[in-house]
């Protein structure tokens, strides 16, 4: 099986991942990067971070290959009552 790693990266530092996953395929990587993201803006949220900052996540191969870049933020939603509440967009791979 495969073994990704997911680098986290903010305006100011790269957090490398040196233990990486091992999962069957690119495909659960994305789905695995995606719950990160998720992870990491709820962190924010409940910390009083800036959720709004763009992030990303870097999923490279043992090689160190980069085979997906994935972009994440938490925008805006307006509730029914006009009250902003915090949503995750879609994220973005390039």
């Amino acid at each position: 099986m495969p073994r990704f790693y997911f680098h986290y990266r903010t305006d100011d530092e790269l957090i490398r991942d040196t233990d990486g996953s091992e999962l069957p395929d690119l495909e659960a990587a994305e789905h695995n990067a995606a719950a990160l993201a998720k992870a990491i803006v709820e962190r924010a949220a409940s910390t009083g971070g800036d959720t709004r900052i763009p992030r990303s996540i870097e999923i490279t191969d043992a090689a160190g290959e980069e085979l997906l870049y994935l972009v994440f933020w938490a925008g805006p939603k307006v509730g029914s009552d006009g009250e902003e509440i915090p949503e995750m967009p879609p994220t973005t791979v390039h």
